[in-house]
């Protein structure tokens, strides 16, 4: 369990495929259409998960290829700064 883990986030944007949990904020990072996103707590769907993806090349490089797009779509690190930077003035206004 982590509240922000960014250890996802890492892989991904190396073009690491990644199975997760829903918990914490990974439900937002992780989508499941372009990760693996397994029900938290079941052990053998997140065995599942990882045994089908372990010898398909194919779809680990599609998947690595899905998760890379979509860190550079949705989590640049410009981006990042800005909605921080962006908290920080609303703050400072207040």
């Amino acid at each position: 369990w982590e509240g922000f883990g960014l250890t996802p986030l890492e892989a991904m944007a190396c073009g690491v495929p990644v199975i997760a949990t829903p918990v914490g904020a990974f439900p937002e990072l992780v989508r499941h259409d372009v990760t693996g996103l397994v029900t938290a707590n079941d052990d053998a769907a997140y065995r599942t998960a990882v045994a089908a993806l372990l010898p398909d090349d194919k779809r680990r490089d599609q998947m690595a290829l899905a998760c890379r797009l979509h860190i550079e779509q949705n989590f640049r690190l410009e981006r990042e700064a800005d909605d921080i930077n962006a908290v920080y003035e609303r703050l400072l206004r207040a």
